[in-house]
C-alpha cells in the first residue's frame, strides 16, 4: 500500500493552496506554469491585478484576466465553453461553482487535469486535499461530485508530464 501522500508523487502537477483570500486563480496560474505561488503573485501585480479594480478586490479575476494571467507565463490557452468531463484531456484551468462552500451564486478557478491512474484530477485552490474522478483508497479525497464547472475554461499548454512515472498496470519491458 502507498503511504496516504504519495498521491503528489504521482502527479506531474504540483498542488498549491491559495495565500490570498481572492487568489484561487494566483494559485492556478502557479500550477500550471511550473512556478511558486509567490512567482504568480508577483506576476498577478505585475498585471495589475495585485489591488482592487472597482468593485473587484485584489487578485480576483474575470476569464479574461485569467486567460491574460496564463498567456503571461507564455503558455498557449485555448479558450473553450464548459460541456462535461469528456471533453476535458490533458491540463485546464476550470471555473467551478462555490455553492458546496455555502457561498451561493459564486465560483472560483481550480486546475484539472487527465491521469492515466486518477482518470480526472481536480486541485481545488481552497483545499489541501486533492480529488480525482477515480479515487485510490490510500488517499483523502474530497468528493469529484461536488465540482460543477461551468461557463468558459481553459486548455492550457502543457510543459512538463501529468503523470510521474510509470502508469499503473503498466508493464514494465
Amino acid at each position: 500500500m502507498m503511504a496516504s501522500c504519495d498521491w503528489q508523487s504521482r502527479c506531474g502537477i504540483r498542488k498549491i493552496v491559495q495565500a490570498d483570500r481572492y487568489g484561487c486563480g494566483v494559485a492556478c496560474l502557479a500550477m500550471v506554469a511550473g512556478i511558486t505561488y509567490e512567482e504568480a503573485r508577483q506576476r498577478f501585480n505585475s498585471l495589475g491585478l495585485g489591488v482592487r479594480r472597482g468593485c473587484k478586490p485584489a487578485y480576483s479575476t474575470s476569464s479574461g484576466e485569467m486567460r491574460m494571467a496564463i498567456s503571461s507565463s507564455g503558455l498557449i490557452t485555448d479558450s473553450r465553453r464548459w460541456r462535461g468531463w469528456a471533453e476535458l484531456q490533458g491540463l485546464a484551468v476550470i471555473k467551478v461553482r462555490d455553492d458546496w462552500r455555502g457561498a451561493k451564486g459564486r465560483w472560483h478557478w481550480a486546475v484539472a487535469f487527465r491521469h492515466p491512474e486518477f482518470d480526472i484530477a481536480v486541485f481545488d485552490p481552497h483545499q489541501t486535499e486533492p480529488s480525482f474522478s477515480r479515487m485510490p483508497f490510500d488517499v483523502l479525497c474530497f468528493d469529484f461530485r461536488i465540482y460543477e464547472p461551468k461557463g468558459e475554461w481553459f486548455q492550457v499548454e502543457q510543459l512538463f508530464p501529468l503523470c510521474v512515472g510509470p502508469a499503473p498496470n503498466t508493464a514494465l519491458a
